[in-house]
């Protein structure tokens, strides 16, 4: 059985992307499951080269948008002592723990919340990550995850030195 909640969610999303100027081809379906989450499904032969998707500059919550957003001025007025990642990194998230206010929220609601937790190496735990040592994956994960909490406490002293809480935008 399909989950209501997605289904509303899915259908708000849909209508706030066509709204703001999406377009999103007659024989392609916003859908989700356990295995792929959400995702775009093909109801129908497409054939190649078919206009299927189009997302507008404005519907991309990008470091671009974020530093022409009144509601944080912060990423204006500091987007040189952002990185161009740290700068989309904390966009999101300031969209996220203002949700409710945010243009994005019916793409946000879509997404897997972080109460859901990730499923990718960097949120595993202590245990699961020892399976990763001696593989290539290893090192990689590491200087990632090293690249990502120095966009954060950077970020977080940017905005800090802002003006800014920061209580929320946690590690």
């Amino acid at each position: 059985p399909e989950n209501i909640y997605f289904t509303i969610a899915m259908d708000a999303f849909e209508s706030w992307f066509r709204i703001n100027g999406g377009y999103l081809h007659p024989s392609v379906q916003l859908a989700q499951d356990a295995e792929q989450g959400s995702h775009f499904r093909a109801t129908a032969v497409i054939e190649p080269g078919t206009h299927v998707l189009t997302v507008p500059h404005n519907l991309a919550m990008s470091n671009l948008n974020a530093q022409v957003d009144d509601d944080f001025p912060v990423f204006r007025t500091h987007a040189q002592q952002f990185t161009v990642e740290a700068l989309s990194f904390f966009y999101l998230m300031a969209q996220w723990l203002n949700k409710d206010k945010s243009f994005w929220k019916p793409y946000l609601d879509i997404l897997p919340s972080p109460e859901q937790g990730l499923e990718t190496p960097i949120f595993y735990d202590e245990a699961d990550r020892q399976w990763l040592e001696g593989t290539d994956l290893h090192p990689t994960l590491l200087g990632r995850e090293a690249a990502w909490k120095k966009y954060w406490e950077d970020g977080v002293q940017v905005m800090k030195t802002a003006g800014m809480d920061v209580t929320e935008y946690t590690w």
